[in-house]
């Protein structure tokens, strides 16, 4: 078995106790003004350049800095994602494909994601036609600039998904591992995960199938 293999075995990823995601509310993940600030701070912590223009992007793929993502799997697809973006930092890519396993495994339904890697080119033109897109530039800028941050669609989500979803990023979020915001004016789980969730994910994956997180 290889060790990228090992990575997705835990499948059923319970983060939080049963009762606890039945009743996961909306505030759980809700967006504070210092939102922004706090991703970007961590970008800063993390080293993690912001990708400016397209030519930038291709560098970073060549240079592995970037994994590729494919536009539909078993688990997961895409939707309104131009073909050149279709990329994730390694570390969240891994998230990626975990977390829609362990959706997958308990409902049986693939999740849909609306954004990955933007660069800032693409948020300044985003920002220009929706008000509520973040900057492109400065310590409020946009965290998807730096390849780690993805969008999951609330679109079709049942209530119980929605709870699942809030229940085990937040655990996540409060162990250190991502930060995370559910927004309601476009119905997305914002996700910037960090580079600790690699560590995370490989410690899991040495418990063995059956290891709960």
């Amino acid at each position: 078995m290889t060790a990228k293999r090992a990575l997705l075995l835990p499948l059923l990823v319970l983060a939080v106790p049963a009762d606890r995601m039945q009743s996961a509310s909306a505030d759980l993940l809700r967006a504070k003004p210092s939102s922004q600030l706090t991703q970007n701070r961590r970008a800063d912590e993390e080293k993690l350049s912001r990708i400016r223009d397209r030519a930038m992007l291709r560098r970073m793929v060549r240079a592995g800095l970037l994994e590729a993502v494919p536009p539909r799997t078993r688990y997961y697809y895409t939707r309104y994602i131009p073909p050149d973006y279709h990329y994730l930092r390694p570390w969240s890519k891994l998230f990626l494909d975990r977390l829609s396993r362990q959706h997958y495994a308990r409902f049986k339904k693939p999740l849909r994601v609306t954004s990955m890697v933007r660069t800032a080119a693409m948020q300044a033109r985003l920002a220009g036609r929706n008000n509520n897109a973040a900057d492109a530039h400065g310590p409020r800028r946009s965290s998807h600039l730096t390849g780690a941050t993805l969008d999951i669609s609330k679109t079709g989500m049942s209530r119980a998904q929605i709870q699942w979803m809030r229940g085990v990023l937040h655990a996540l979020k409060q162990q250190g591992y991502l930060y995370a915001v559910e927004e309601f004016s476009q119905p997305t789980f914002h996700i910037m995960v960090f580079r600790t969730y690699g560590d995370y994910a490989r410690a899991r994956a040495r418990k063995g199938p059956g290891a709960m997180e």
